[in-house]
């Protein structure tokens, strides 16, 4: 389901080699994801055999291994050699998000983001990650706006937005520590996307997103986004989602690297 995936090893049927089908292989994701977090799966059971669960999805054991690995990066399983996929199960405070087609990570049934809380409004040289979406040198100047976004009192995503500084000098109101939408700021100062780009991840919580989202030792889920108008880039979003916070039951479009026009 994530762009980056350590693929499992090739299966060789005689001369033919099957590879794991991407489609197929989210599908498999999905579905026991939703099992899991519907009781179908207790904690502390196992998961049907490979060969259990290729019958079930109608695909290779080669593409249920592969779909069963993001729900181990995500900690819903965890894998005990010679004994198979053991279910650890979706926490009992996490909630149901959606990916839309503007690849956001939103609760079910939410169009937007909250305004969010812990507003921070900085100028700093940027990390290589935002320079690459920025499509600019590492240590650019940028402006970074960012919140921590809570559910039921616990925080579960932390989004920051960073802007060149010289789109933060010619959209004045960006700078300001108050909260505003900075999508149509843009698009005020004739700075509106033509053309919105997407990613997701998920990797091992830094520092400061574990502190901010009091998420331990558990993964986070990385969406990154980018505003383009025509080839240049406006803008970019970050979004760290804590995985111990949500569960994704439903997804509307691929969440694959896309551009959204």
């Amino acid at each position: 389901m994530k762009q980056f995936r350590a693929r499992p090893g090739l299966r060789r049927y005689g001369k033919m080699c099957v590879m794991p089908n991407p489609l197929q292989q989210d599908r498999v994701t999905a579905e026991l994801r939703r099992d899991i977090a519907a009781g179908t799966f207790e904690p502390g059971t196992f998961l049907p055999s490979g060969r259990e669960l290729a019958a079930r999805f109608g695909v290779v054991r080669n593409t249920v291994a592969a779909g069963i690995t993001p729900l181990v990066e995500e900690g819903l399983v965890q894998s005990l050699p010679k004994r198979g996929y053991q279910v650890i199960g979706v926490p009992a405070s996490a909630f149901e998000v959606t990916w839309t087609r503007e690849g956001m990570l939103l609760p079910a049934g939410e169009e937007r983001l909250d305004r969010g809380e812990q507003l921070r409004v900085e100028r700093l040289q940027a990390p290589q990650v935002v320079a690459d979406l920025l499509q600019a040198p590492e240590g650019m100047e940028v402006l970074v706006r960012s919140t921590v976004h809570h559910r039921a009192g616990a925080p579960w995503v932390l989004r920051r937005f960073y802007v060149p500084q010289s789109v933060a000098e010619t959209v004045r109101g960006l700078s300001t520590p108050t909260h505003v939408d900075e999508v149509r700021l843009l698009s005020e100062h004739d700075l509106d996307e033509t053309d919105l780009r997407s990613r997701w991840s998920t990797r091992a919580a830094a520092g400061d997103e574990a502190r901010l989202l009091k998420s331990g030792p558990s993964p986070v889920h990385v969406i990154q986004r980018t505003g383009f108008r025509g080839e240049e880039p406006v803008y970019c979003e970050l979004l760290t989602v804590s995985t111990g916070r949500v569960f994704l039951s439903q997804s509307r479009g691929s969440v694959r690297e896309r551009s959204i026009s």
